[in-house]
């Protein structure tokens, strides 16, 4: 239990440590759960929106982008999917975070870009950078990858209780 209790400090461990490109830090960008839970946000909007909508609506477009990626025949699983939807100076942009089975999503909002492709880029790197780091930390907080564990769609911590899940990601509700 006691590396269970970690995982939020993974995240807030990493984007403290790591130097986020200032083209891309003066955006919003936050990192969810499959079910729109924010575990990080850099919430650089000038209005009152709050992070947990943000959450909710980033993690439905990326379910709703899937469902219509299902209809697109393919000869290979779906990997390397972003998600963009923009203009030449604005826009979202979500990519996923895949560590074993479990998926989290990193999602940009960004306004007036002279260059979207560049952030675009900085945000991959970003979420390749994280998607290791964590790779790494439960590997040596578990012994095993993650990717090692049980192939029948069982969650990473399948006997935590939801009030465990509540104080495990209480930092994300500041």
């Amino acid at each position: 239990m006691k590396t269970q209790n970690n995982i939020p400090k993974y995240v807030e461990t990493f984007f403290k440590s790591c130097e986020i490109d200032e083209k891309l830090n003066r955006y919003s960008f936050f990192l969810i759960r499959y079910d729109g839970v924010v575990l990080y946000h850099n919430n650089n909007l000038a209005n009152n929106i709050s992070k947990s909508s943000i959450g909710a609506l980033l993690g439905g477009v990326w379910q709703a982008a899937r469902a219509l990626a299902d209809f697109i025949p393919k000869d290979s699983p779906c990997e390397g999917y972003r998600l963009s939807f923009d203009t030449s100076s604005q826009g979202v942009y979500v990519v996923p975070i895949t560590v074993g089975k479990e998926e989290l999503y990193l999602g940009l909002i960004y306004h007036d870009e002279v260059n979207p492709g560049f952030i675009k880029n900085k945000i991959r790197e970003v979420a390749a950078g994280f998607g290791e780091y964590l790779e790494r930390e439960l590997q040596t907080s578990f012994g095993k990858k993650p990717s090692d564990r049980d192939e029948n769609n069982n969650f990473l911590f399948s006997d935590i209780t939801d009030s465990e899940m509540d104080r495990l990601f209480a930092f994300a509700k500041n």
